[in-house]
Parts: C-alpha cells; sequence; structure tokens
C-alpha cells in the first residue's frame, strides 16, 4: 500500500511538474505570451488601413536611417516594413529580414524582387535564436513582434550579439495602457513592462516616441545611457 501510495504521489507530482512547466513557458515576467501570426494571414500586414492606424511612415522616420548602416526588421513578415528600411539604407547599407516562416520570407522576397530592392538578407529565424551575425546592425526593429517571442530571453541575448557598439533595438508595441485600442490584449504591452522585461535582460530606454496613434515605439541599448540621450534622437550611426 505505501508503495502505491509513494508512486501515485511520484506521478502525481510529475503531471503538476509538467504543467507548471507548460503555463510557465506560456508567460514571461507576469505577461501572456501571445501566438504568432500565421503567413495565411499575410495579407494583415499590408492592409489599407494600416498606415492610417499606425502611421509607419512617421514611424521609420523616427529611426533616423541614413545611407550605409545596417539594419534588421525582426519578424520581418512579408516585408512591409523591411523594403523601405532597404531603400533607406541603400546602396551600401543592408537590410536583415529575420522571420521564423519561410513562406514570409518567400513573400518578402517576391516583393523586394518586384520593387527592385537588392540589399535584402533574409533570415530564417528560430524560436530562441534570431540567427544574425554577430555585431552586425545598427539598428534591430520590432514591430508588434517582441510579444510573441516565446522565448524572449535567448532572443534578446541573440539581438544583443547582432548589435554594434552602440547599437539599438527599437521595440513598436501596441499600448496596453489605451483600451481604446482595437487589439487584444495579449497583442498589447505597457510601457511599464516593456521596460521591465528589457531591464531584466540587460537594456535600458534611451528614447521614446509617443506621437503614434496605437502603439509605444521605444529604444533601448545595452547598459545604461547617458542622461542627455532620453527622449532624444540618437545621432547617425
Amino acid at each position: 500500500m505505501l508503495k502505491r501510495l509513494t508512486l501515485s504521489t511520484l506521478f502525481v507530482a510529475s503531471s503538476l511538474t509538467a504543467q507548471e512547466s507548460k503555463e510557465d513557458s506560456s508567460s514571461y515576467l507576469g505577461r501572456k505570451i501571445a501566438q504568432t501570426m500565421h503567413y495565411a494571414g499575410a495579407n494583415w500586414l499590408t492592409r489599407h488601413e494600416r498606415e492610417q492606424e499606425e502611421a509607419s511612415l512617421k514611424m521609420r522616420e523616427e529611426l533616423h536611417l541614413k545611407p550605409g548602416m545596417n539594419v534588421c526588421d525582426m519578424g520581418s513578415g512579408n516585408g512591409y516594413h523591411t523594403i523601405p528600411m532597404a531603400k533607406a539604407v541603400a546602396p551600401d547599407g543592408k537590410a536583415y529580414a529575420v522571420d521564423i516562416q519561410r513562406p514570409m520570407l518567400e513573400m518578402l522576397e517576391a516583393a523586394a524582387r518586384e520593387a527592385g530592392v537588392t540589399n535584402i538578407v533574409s533570415v530564417l529565424g528560430a524560436e530562441d535564436s534570431p540567427k544574425l551575425p554577430e555585431a552586425s546592425c545598427d539598428v534591430i526593429l520590432l514591430v508588434d513582434v517582441y510579444h510573441e517571442f516565446s522565448k524572449p530571453e535567448p532572443m534578446i541575448a541573440g539581438m544583443k550579439k547582432a548589435l554594434k557598439p552602440h547599437g539599438q533595438i527599437v521595440l513598436v508595441e501596441f499600448r496596453a495602457e489605451d483600451d481604446e485600442v482595437p487589439i487584444k490584449p495579449e497583442h498589447k504591452m505597457s510601457k511599464a513592462q516593456v521596460m521591465k522585461e528589457m531591464a531584466a535582460n540587460g537594456f535600458t530606454l534611451s528614447r521614446s516616441f509617443d506621437k503614434l496613434p496605437w502603439q509605444h515605439m521605444m529604444w533601448f541599448e545595452a547598459g545604461q545611457p547617458s542622461p542627455a540621450s532620453i527622449n532624444t534622437p540618437s545621432p547617425s550611426k
């Protein structure tokens, strides 16, 4: 009887541990991790209303991209932001397009060929690695992408390695603080939550832009920034 109880207890404990691990993997620092958008919904990324809803042109202008810079569109999808970013850094700069879904990259590559853009480097990433070359990027942009990372810590570590000295990660996320933003809660993030997660991974806020219609836009650098860099454009790299 004791042996049966011991085995039963072990089975229950193992089941609970497995369940807890499953629950833990679906959240990070108190935030529910959202599911990755499937490539079958890629048309939503290029919807006609997007410019009005997100002011994408203004957002990209705030990146202050210059010819010769190397940039990355993390979670590039079908290239809505990648192609104009590549044009901004041409002819000598590169735009890395990272996505974990090969069909998304194939759509992006087709759109780039149609647009005559030749300085995009497609990268098939993984859930735990962006697969970027070390010290390759001046700016890594994530638009409504970070909240879908199933493994945030190794992804942030991989992006950190991919940054050049003084390079920046720029997160654009729908505002959780605003109930008027018509997006599911798990696809939103508060500014406080973004800062909490980035600080836990060794990054500090260096600038923010708060004039997009629905989204936060926040720049992060590894280590401590100078006080003068807060809310001011970073110098061109």
